[in-house]
């Protein structure tokens, strides 16, 4: 493969990364319109976090610019939507905010 073609797929492979981590802020859009979380799954987005910081620590471990800017990026959208979601939970300690949630 030429590295041309290879630099033309990392370019991709970038700008879809960081695509799909500001897609993430969409639902976090949704929540704060609706006024609700219930819908979301706290699980997952505590596994797509924990996903994108996993990925991050890879990136900067091996010095690698693309995925260090495409998982940062993703942990803070994750963060913010998980922080979202939680917030429209209520507080933690009353049950009853999140009983009808799960």
């Amino acid at each position: 493969m030429s590295l041309q073609l290879i630099d033309l797929i990392a370019a991709v492979a970038t700008t879809y990364g960081v695509g799909g981590a500001l897609s993430v802020l969409f639902q976090a859009g949704q929540m704060l319109v609706r006024g609700t979380s219930r819908e979301v799954s706290l699980r997952f987005l505590g596994v797509y976090v924990g996903g994108y910081a996993v990925w991050l620590l890879y990136g900067m471990s091996i010095g690698s610019v693309p995925m260090i800017v495409v998982h940062a990026l993703g942990l803070m959208c994750g963060a913010v939507t998980l922080a979202v979601a939680l917030r429209l939970r209520g507080p933690l300690l009353s049950l009853a905010s999140w009983a009808t949630c799960q």
